[in-house]
């Protein structure tokens, strides 16, 4: 009775060995199994080879005055301007290791802004309705309309960042200022005032100056004299690809630039611009 015992312990024993061996076989074909349809799974987001490419951008955004903008024919001051900017450029890019790109960009880009304040200003020997003189004080309006043009090149990096089409840019912006306009205007802002007396007074611009068109008069217009022609700065950026077919890219890129360098040479001034643009790539792989 014990033999027998002990061979049914042998056979169980057996059966059970070959069952567990069964089950870790099976367990391993199926995470090699998983593992190939992880690799091959075209719904998974994978990084694609980066052959080299050129396309051209076109952007839009918003600019932010930095620093003190002065004006030429009455050393006035303006600060915390800003305006719209637009951008073309065509780039160059191609791969400079896994998940890094580098690339050049020629750009062209126009930019307008407008900077303001308000002042009191004495006007002295303003008649009254009784033919009294009298000084006031008047609110008066400073207005700078500043334009300028850039042709610049851009050198930059994409990093790619755990193999996704989302990528980081990081470069710099070196420019040259073509063309610059500066139209500074002064309005005023009352005509008329109400003495404590009751008596009126009634003030206007010199009609006769070939600067006034009523209430406002042009103190100054024409390209900003003193201008720093050599633009420096930095940008860094965010954005996504999407392939179109085999050869085609294209998605958008949203960048901020840090100025480095001012615009203008005038004493005191350190007057520069930021700008937050967001632009349209499309490019044409060359392999």
């Amino acid at each position: 009775m014990t033999v027998i015992i002990s061979k049914f312990r042998e056979i169980i024993g057996f059966i059970m060995a070959r069952r567990l061996l069964f089950y870790i076989l099976f367990f391993v074909s199926l995470t090699q199994i998983e593992a190939q349809m992880v690799v091959s799974d075209p719904r998974k987001s994978s990084f694609w080879s980066k052959p080299q490419q050129i396309g051209f951008s076109l952007g839009f955004g918003g600019i932010m005055q930095t620093g003190t903008l002065i004006t030429d024919a009455c050393d006035c001051s303006f600060e915390q301007g800003g305006g719209m900017s637009s951008a073309f450029g065509i780039s160059y890019e191609n791969e400079m290791m896994t998940h890094v790109v580098w690339g050049i960009s020629g750009e062209y880009r126009y930019i307008t802004m407008d900077s303001r304040y308000q002042e009191l200003e004495t006007l002295k020997d303003q008649q009254t309705s009784s033919g009294a003189l009298v000084s006031l004080e008047v609110p008066f309006r400073h207005n700078a309309a500043f334009t300028t043009s850039m042709i610049g090149i851009l050198p930059y990096v994409k990093v790619f960042p755990f193999d996704t089409r989302l990528f980081t840019r990081f470069g710099l912006n070196i420019g040259y200022l073509a063309s610059t306009s500066l139209v500074h205007t002064k309005e005023l802002l009352q005509n008329r005032a109400v003495l404590p007396t009751g008596e009126t007074v009634e003030f206007s611009l010199d009609r006769n100056d070939p600067r006034v068109n009523g209430n406002v008069a042009t103190i100054q217009t024409g390209e900003l004299t003193q201008t720093n022609p050599l633009f420096i700065g930095g940008h860094i950026g965010l954005g996504v690809e999407f392939k179109a077919g085999k050869r085609m890219i294209f998605g958008p890129t949203m960048m901020y630039t840090i100025p480095f360098t001012g615009l203008s040479t005038y004493p005191g001034s350190d007057f520069s611009i930021r700008n937050l643009q967001v632009a349209a790539e499309v490019r044409v792989a060359l392999d």
